[in-house]
């Protein structure tokens, strides 16, 4: 059995547990023995927030840079400006109809450019396109 995780769950999943460590470190929930439930410590959640913020856009920042790497990958093929496009969109895993309401294009559009990458970048379909640019 073959499971395959996609990288922005993992990605996410991370994140969650990075704050759920956080918020156990800067002991920002306790138990109050006078209410008999959890309470969160307003001072201690303050120092959280910028801890928080700092490992949302440490998770932006290695976004980008996947980005930046499938652009340069992309850029190893002979594409048009509109043909990256189109493949960037591809590979966000989006659906011709949502490529061509996006780019205000026809879908017929959107097809021939997919065959024109498909026959340069030397695939068969999607699967295999991700394969190679992933």
């Amino acid at each position: 059995m073959n499971i395959k995780v996609d990288n922005k769950k993992l990605f996410l999943i991370g994140l969650v547990i990075l704050i759920i460590i956080c918020v156990l470190t800067f002991n920002v929930v306790y138990f109050s023995n006078y209410y008999g439930i959890v309470e969160i410590d307003y001072i201690n959640s303050l120092l959280l927030v910028p801890f928080i913020l700092l490992i949302f856009s440490f998770g932006m920042f290695i976004e980008q840079n996947k980005q930046k790497e499938k652009s340069k990958k992309i850029d190893t093929f002979n594409l048009t400006a509109k043909e990256k496009e189109v493949t960037l969109m591809i590979l966000d895993k989006k659906k011709n109809q949502e490529i061509a309401n996006e780019m205000f294009v026809e879908l017929s559009t959107i097809k021939t450019h997919i065959n024109k990458i498909y026959k340069k970048i030397g695939v068969k379909n999607r699967k295999e396109l991700f394969d190679s640019l992933s």
